[in-house]
């Protein structure tokens, strides 16, 4: 219901993560507000991400690749915009971080929506880097902004700041020195882990045997 939906789910590993991603999106495009989607992973993760929306929500993405991008611009012209080719595509964080190549194709475009896997490696650890640059940019180039993060805190309050920052601007006022109290209510993020949800499906978490041999 919001102007600009989207959430960091920060859920523990094995909770399901990718799906709540899918359900969202799933929930945007029958709304019509998913045409256009952009997933920004790691290059070891394209591969999964891929066959999880498809498999499970018959979201189909393109795979690029600095080389698929280049055939891309080969085939239009100059003038254009090879991430207007494609209405929907995943492509790695490593590619596209290069500001030298694509900045000026991502300011001129713009996204339903744009999901950023395992979203830690583009947080700002007190220093910029091409990574934490080019989330900066995706961040205010689409109407839903989703991010996905077993680890979204390092310990320093700087680094989960900037994470909150893409999401919503205005949520933290000092990015050093802020409490988890100022957040709630916000609906920024959510953080479970497998106790929390135990209840709802045990059958998937059974007891850990252990048996000395």
């Amino acid at each position: 219901d919001e102007p600009r939906p989207g959430l960091l789910f920060a859920d523990a590993v094995g909770v399901g993560k990718t799906l709540e991603a899918g359900i969202l999106m799933s929930e945007l495009i029958r709304r019509g507000r998913g045409k256009r989607i952009l997933v920004v992973t790691l290059k070891s993760m394209l591969t999964q991400f891929q066959k999880e929306l498809w498999s499970r929500f018959t979201i189909p993405l393109v795979r690029l690749d600095s080389v698929g991008i280049q055939r891309v611009r080969s085939k239009i012209p100059s003038n254009h915009n090879p991430f207007h080719h494609f209405d929907r595509a995943i492509i790695s964080i490593d590619t596209l971080k290069d500001a030298r190549d694509y900045r000026a194709y991502i300011e001129q475009a713009y996204w339903d929506i744009i999901v950023i896997d395992e979203a830690h490696n583009v947080a700002d650890r007190g220093g910029q880097t091409l990574r934490s640059n080019l989330a900066k940019l995706l961040s205010e180039r689409s109407d839903a902004l989703i991010m996905l993060s077993a680890t979204p805190h390092d310990g320093k309050a700087r680094s989960f700041a900037s994470l909150v920052h893409m999401r919503d601007p205005t949520a933290i006022a000092d990015a050093d020195n802020y409490t988890r109290d100022e957040l709630e209510g916000k609906q920024l993020f959510v953080r479970r882990f497998k106790k929390d949800i135990k209840h709802q499906i045990l059958e998937h978490f059974p007891e850990r045997e252990i048996i000395l041999v």
